[in-house]
């Protein structure tokens, strides 16, 4: 049996202006190529820029109409908006994990871009909702409100995505980046945020929907802060193989 001699492999880096870099096999999985990095970082940068427009709106309504709840339009429909977005972020983040994950943590890698992929349908889902046929009822006189309040249908389906959905995402979101070069912090908080988000639930199921306060801190403040490391991450990870 022939043993191949270990030894770095220098390439060419086409984005470093043609200077030479020693790649050790940043990925064993061949599905990691400058594409999937480029759309984990792209992803990444989405879903933070998404959190901080959220909170921004939030804390202006907070500011200007802060007695007046449920939260009502224009911020409502901003939020939706906002929403929608950082749910298709969220796909193309978990389709970026999948191909970053190594052999060995392929099937969390898959079960993250399957309830991720779920979550993002679920929300979006109800968010078009929102926007088009709940608004126009409303206006046609056929709804007394149009805002989302609980208890309701709508609104148990968007704590089931967010809370349990993107809260087993980011476990196992987790799992697949663990012993990746430069993941341990990015893992940590997304292990944080999906823990946060699960324990969230105990709002809707209890009654005491305050609770699901702890939901909204992990995926509306940890996620982008994860988002920015596993950014961060994904910029080292350079690709074994560029024509990959």
């Amino acid at each position: 049996m022939r043993l191949r001699a270990l030894r770095p492999q220098v390439k060419r880096d086409p984005l470093g202006g043609g200077c030479l870099r020693t790649t050790l096999a940043m990925s064993s999985s061949e599905r990691w190529s400058w594409g999937a990095r480029r759309l984990g970082m792209a992803s990444s940068i989405a879903i933070l820029i998404v959190g901080i427009l959220y909170i921004a709106v939030i804390t202006l309504w907070l500011i200007i109409e802060a007695t007046r709840e449920p939260i009502g339009d224009p911020y409502l429909a901003v939020m939706a908006v906002l929403t929608i977005a950082s749910a298709l972020a969220l796909v193309g983040l978990v389709v970026a994990i999948w191909c970053f994950a190594d052999t060995e943590h392929r099937l969390s890698a898959l079960t993250a871009l399957a309830i991720g992929t779920l979550a993002a349908a679920f929300t979006v889902a109800v968010h078009f909702v929102q926007l088009t046929a709940v608004r126009q009822l409303w206006r046609a006189g056929g709804l007394a409100d149009y805002r989302l309040a609980w208890p309701s249908a709508l609104f148990a389906i968007e704590y089931f995505a967010w809370d349990v959905l993107v809260g087993f995402t980011l476990v196992f979101m987790s799992f697949a980046v663990a012993g990746r070069p430069g993941a341990e912090t990015a893992r940590r908080a997304m292990l944080i945020g999906g823990g946060l988000c699960l324990v969230g639930v105990a709002g809707p199921f209890s009654g005491r929907i305050f609770l699901q306060n702890i939901g909204v801190l992990g995926y509306a403040v940890v996620l982008p802060i994860a988002s920015a490391l596993t950014a961060r991450m994904f910029r080292a990870a350079v690709p074994g193989n560029a024509a990959a």
